[in-house]
């Protein structure tokens, strides 16, 4: 990728929320809400391959991300960062 990239840090807790919604005669959408910032993912109304890819990308890394805050969770550690849970 060339050139600027802009980059949006989002921190979310147990009031976040994501959801999906699907349309009869659109593209869906898919929103990931925290705080008082809302993010919308949309397609173009003509999807190709590469949007399809996106999609199934998004689905993977997604369900990656949810089994490493189940790990996390489980172990009673959280993220370093936040300085919560307990020592390693």
């Amino acid at each position: 990728m060339a050139g600027r990239v802009s980059a949006l840090s989002l921190p979310v807790g147990s009031g976040a929320s994501s959801e999906f919604k699907a349309f009869r005669s659109r593209t869906p959408l898919f929103t990931v809400s925290a705080g008082r910032l809302l993010v919308t993912l949309t397609l173009p109304e003509r999807l190709g391959a590469g949007e399809v890819e996106f999609a199934r990308r998004l689905a993977e890394q997604a369900a990656a991300y949810a089994v490493e805050v189940e790990r996390l969770y489980r172990s009673g550690r959280s993220s370093a960062r936040t300085g919560k849970g307990a020592a390693a």
